[in-house]
């Protein structure tokens, strides 16, 4: 990472962070990356990413968040893997323990369903290529999906999936989920705050929250930055690098308890959390 770079070019893209988005403590800048390397970086899109640490909690955080117009630029295309198809059964077993440790942070399989007169809600935020949406499903989950991206939403919907196209905040249930995923979604969200709060209404009291996320505490983290090869630095549709510390203090100000914690092999230097809803 350099030092600031400004690109007046995608300012409309942009807005500034007034302070720490979790505190609204004071920030300094830390680095900037470089990330016309990712492969979703186009023009007009910012080439440089500033980075800033908040000098009252510690959290580290973009400079910027995207714009209304940032959005529907930076969401015009995907990655491949965030689109329904590719080798299902292989993608089946990777998530599948996603959903067995969730039932698990319920209660069980039996706690989780017994009694019912109908299916649990699972609401997958940020839903991809649906492989969550319909784990879920086969679980015995009412899945419900909800994600930006339009092609996305269209691949899902096309294979019988219920799917919404919003952003987390703007989502209204009309029963209480028994479990919400923001799988890989967090640290994409400019406030996570504001999307653990909105979270919190929408589960009762016992409902499962599951966040998977780079943790800028593990050993893999510190190895990448060691070697200079940390592709986080560069991620373009990233607000936000937690680490375990303030990600567990920031879920407890919000009335969760973690768990159960995992250390995924989805991604390099990865977190899982599942949180339950104490008050």
């Amino acid at each position: 990472m350099s030092g600031v770079v400004e690109d007046s070019a995608a300012a409309s893209l942009q807005e500034a962070y007034p302070g720490c988005p979790l505190c609204s403590g004071t920030s300094v800048h830390i680095g900037t990356g470089d990330c016309h390397r990712h492969r979703l970086w186009h023009e007009p899109l910012p080439r440089f990413i500033d980075w800033m640490r908040c000098e009252s909690c510690g959290h580290v955080h973009t400079r910027h968040y995207w714009t209304d117009a940032g959005l529907r630029e930076l969401f015009g295309r995907a990655h491949a893997n965030q689109v329904a198809g590719g080798n299902l059964e292989q993608r089946r077993q990777l998530w599948k323990p996603v959903i067995a440790q969730a039932v698990q942070a319920l209660g069980g399989y039996a706690s989780t369903f017994a009694g019912r007169h109908a299916a649990p809600v699972w609401l997958d935020v940020g839903c991809g290529n649906g492989l969550v949406l319909m784990l879920a499903s086969e679980f015995g989950f009412d899945a419900v999906g909800v994600d930006r991206r339009q092609q996305a939403v269209d691949a899902l919907a096309s294979l019988g999936y219920r799917v919404i196209q919003a952003g987390f905040l703007d989502v209204a249930m009309d029963r209480p989920a028994a479990v919400i995923s923001m799988l890989d979604v967090l640290e994409h969200m400019p406030w996570p705050a504001r999307a653990l709060s909105h979270a919190r209404t929408l589960l009762p009291v016992g409902g499962c929250l599951v966040l998977s996320l780079p943790n800028m505490e593990s050993s893999s983290w510190k190895q990448l930055d060691a070697d200079n090869a940390n592709p986080y630095w560069i991620e373009i549709e990233h607000h936000h690098n937690f680490s375990f510390t303030r990600l567990s203090r920031l879920l407890a100000e919000h009335g969760f308890e973690i768990a159960l914690f995992d250390i995924p092999s989805r991604y390099v230097a990865s977190m899982e959390l599942y949180a339950v809803r104490k008050v």
